[in-house]
């Protein structure tokens, strides 16, 4: 059996990296985590994605709240070891695998340092009108559910549950899958059973889905927040994505559109 998660990865593995594991921000931000009940906001970031930092900086700030970069395992830094480790997919691209370390590390951070409630969001997140608000609604919902569960706040590309479901006053849905990893929220007890099952278990699939199949198998609540607060910047067209096809930026962001349009529009008018 390999080594439990509180023994993290080896130390050789994980490169420091300009900023790694480096907090932004004033005590006030500090502040305004406490009062949403947040013990932190990690950011999956690559080191060389300045644009992506700088942009999901900027828009944190605009809400008075800062962030930590999750800098380790850019793809060039994972050595054979962990790859043999963590992997069981050939298919797998070095910058799929990089994402799933990168998660696999934010949610190490939140399981030893016993949050209660951290949001994990990616580089690309698009946080939309309303995300204060939104945010804080979804912590406070979330505290009346019993057990080990996970809150995502975005669209995982046009994703929604239908209105036929859906009840005043109520913002969390129950769903057996997630919606893409670009924004959730967990706690240090779904982390680290989430972390106790990648430690028995080889991935063959993106993160995403992998989560989606451990979640089910342990037990861990998926909630979906309605109407979503976050948009991935990859899918919407703000940034070139990296684990993706090349479609060109114009005919990402005008299929988004088209598509949200009809997803959470016209599509729900009949379901």
């Amino acid at each position: 059996m390999r080594q439990q998660f509180n023994d993290g990865i080896g130390r050789s593995a994980v490169p420091a990296g300009p900023r790694a594991g480096h907090l932004h921000g004033h005590g006030s931000r500090m502040e305004a985590l406490r009062a949403l009940g947040l013990g932190g906001i990690l950011v999956i970031n690559v080191r060389s994605f300045v644009e992506r930092r700088e942009h999901i900086e900027r828009q944190l700030a605009a809400h008075g709240l800062e962030c930590e970069f999750v800098h380790e395992f850019d793809a060039n830094d994972i050595d054979p070891q962990t790859d043999q480790r963590y992997f069981d997919g050939p298919d797998l691209l070095r910058n799929v695998k990089s994402c799933s370390l990168k998660h696999l590390v934010a949610l190490q951070r939140a399981a030893t340092r016993g949050w209660d409630r951290v949001l994990v969001l990616e580089d690309d997140a698009v946080l939309l009108p309303g995300f204060s608000e939104g945010l804080e609604r979804a912590l406070a919902e979330s505290r009346a559910w019993e057990g080990p569960h996970v809150v995502y706040l975005g669209s995982g590309g046009n994703q929604y549950t239908p209105r036929s479901q859906r009840r005043d006053g109520q913002s969390l849905y129950p769903n057996t899958r997630g919606r893409l990893t670009d924004s959730y929220v967990i706690g240090a007890d779904a982390a680290a059973m989430r972390l106790a099952w990648m430690e028995a278990n080889r991935m063959d699939h993106p993160i995403d889905h992998a989560f989606d199949r451990m979640d089910r198998e342990l037990g861990i609540q998926i909630l979906w927040f309605e109407d979503p607060i976050v948009e991935q910047g990859s899918k919407n067209g703000r940034f070139a994505t990296s684990l993706e096809g090349t479609r060109p930026r114009w005919r990402q962001q005008f299929h988004f559109a088209l598509k949200k349009v009809w997803q959470k529009h016209l599509r729900q008018l009949w379901r």
